[in-house]
């Protein structure tokens, strides 16, 4: 970027641990200063270990790898919960096929009252998100996760999901 206004973030928190809190950021060095001294006043910096740990990774190739490995792993889980939605969901619901990420957005055709919907889910032991967490609009909606769960239990979830609506 020769005008230095590109920023470009990075994280390792969703790919490794969301406890980890380490990311990266590559802009102009003035940019980068400024925003290292914001992050230290909010939080008085990250580990040095971990941030030494998570460097030696990186540096190894060891992360690459366990990306490739992950994008694989996390497509299959996609595609298994694709097929599920197609399997119980079709002609009542439309959704995307995420092209990364870890969740599926669900919109029923017909409407729905996710906040009860919600309340149900929770007494059968379903945890799901309304979109209209994430979205003014996304009232008929649900954000479904398909990345810490197995296939088994998206499908499991889904069936009981599909009972409620």
């Amino acid at each position: 970027d020769e005008t230095g206004m590109v920023i470009t973030l990075g994280s390792a928190s969703k790919a490794l641990a969301p406890g980890l809190r380490i990311g990266w950021i590559v802009a102009d060095e003035r940019i980068v200063q400024r925003l290292a001294d914001v992050k230290m006043q909010m939080d008085y910096g990250a580990s040095t270990l971990s941030q030494w740990v998570f460097a030696r990774f990186l540096s190894s190739g060891l992360y690459d790898e366990y990306m490739v490995s992950l994008r694989m792993q996390l497509r299959r889980r996609r595609d298994a919960a694709l097929e599920t939605l197609e399997r119980l969901f079709a002609g009542r619901a439309h959704w995307n096929v995420p092209r990364g990420g870890f969740y599926v957005w669900l919109t029923f055709d017909e409407p729905v009252r996710t906040g009860r919907l919600f309340q149900r889910a929770i007494e059968h032991g379903v945890l799901l998100n309304p979109g209209d967490i994430y979205d003014f609009e996304g009232d008929n909606s649900l954000r479904l996760s398909y990345s810490y769960t197995t296939p088994e239990e998206f499908a499991a979830a889904a069936e009981t999901l599909a009972s409620l609506v």
